[in-house]
């Protein structure tokens, strides 16, 4: 099986169109189509097909999008470590992360990293934990940053910190001057929400729900920015990991609001995959990455 078919049929499934494939490989559209037709030949399947104006898998076609992933990994892989003699300052390295380390305890890291480590390439992306862990295991990202356990068995975590999720106000809420607020109290404030997906969101609809508690009034917004945002302006309250509001805190725009009985504690996992061979430029960031979590705060100190 060609591994440059098998590139091709993956830009074609991302796309799900044969022309922005093909923009995409920056080849073209014939070229794309051509490519396809021999893979299909050969596995003597029909991968793709034309409803109406839509282009989707078949049955066949999904089944070759999860393999032909890991496959394509797993040879970069066997290259990498071919060529992992290299010096710890040049070279390749790639970074995915969740929201919450992505925005509030990578990027520290990254920047000591990066100006010690000018030559190395850097990429790095935030996206949800299910598209961070899809990366991994397509290698197309070396390590990965997340909320919680990663879902497959493929991937090995190393815990590295502890993380809080706690409810918030702007300073001059009425909530913010009590020293205890009962959770019935909750469900009578507007709330500013996280997207449905995010981890954060579901783990603190998990502990309502234990409480019998419904959130009346939401407002719903992708991404934690855009949240405390809201928040400041005295739109609502809402929720949200500790490390995001540590500035805020500080500085007295925030408070954390003192909600009976809630704890929502979630561990920082660093993930990769099992099969991973670390080059020393890696290895170089594990320390830094390690190092850089030694003597974080407790969780809910600022």
């Amino acid at each position: 099986m060609n591994p440059v078919h098998l590139q091709t049929f993956l830009a074609v499934q991302k796309h799900l169109n044969y022309t922005r494939a093909a923009e995409a490989l920056f080849l073209s559209q014939p070229a794309v189509s051509r490519q396809i037709r021999q893979l299909e030949e050969n596995l003597g399947l029909r991968l793709f097909e034309q409803i109406g104006k839509s282009l989707n898998l078949t049955d066949a076609g999904r089944t070759l999008a999860e393999e032909a992933g890991k496959l394509l990994g797993n040879m970069e892989r066997v290259a990498e470590i071919v060529s992992s003699h290299r010096s710890d300052e040049r070279g390749r390295l790639r970074v995915g992360a969740s929201t919450t380390p992505g925005l509030y305890l990578l990027p520290s890291v990254l920047g000591r990293f990066h100006a010690t480590y000018p030559d190395v390439e850097l990429h790095y992306v935030i996206e949800n934990s299910l598209c961070i862990e899809q990366k991994i295991l397509r290698n197309e990202l070396d390590f990965g940053f997340l909320g919680a356990h990663p879902s497959h068995n493929e991937l090995v975590e190393e815990k590295l910190l502890d993380d809080e999720i706690v409810c918030f106000s702007n300073a001059t809420h009425s909530l913010a001057k009590r020293r205890r607020i009962d959770v019935a109290s909750l469900a009578r404030e507007t709330w500013i929400i996280r997207e449905k997906g995010s981890a954060t969101r579901q783990l603190f609809e998990s502990w309502l729900a234990k409480t019998g508690t419904t959130l009346g009034s939401t407002i719903e917004l992708h991404g934690p920015e855009a949240v405390k945002a809201l928040v400041a302006a005295g739109v609502g309250i809402s929720f949200m990991s500790i490390h995001g509001l540590k500035q805020e805190i500080r500085n007295r725009q925030f408070k954390k609001l003192p909600v009976t009985g809630l704890r929502l504690e979630r561990p920082i996992f660093l993930v990769r995959h099992a099969d991973k061979h670390t080059s020393p430029v890696m290895e170089t960031f594990l320390t830094l990455v390690r190092s850089g979590f030694v003597g974080t705060p407790p969780t809910g100190r600022c």
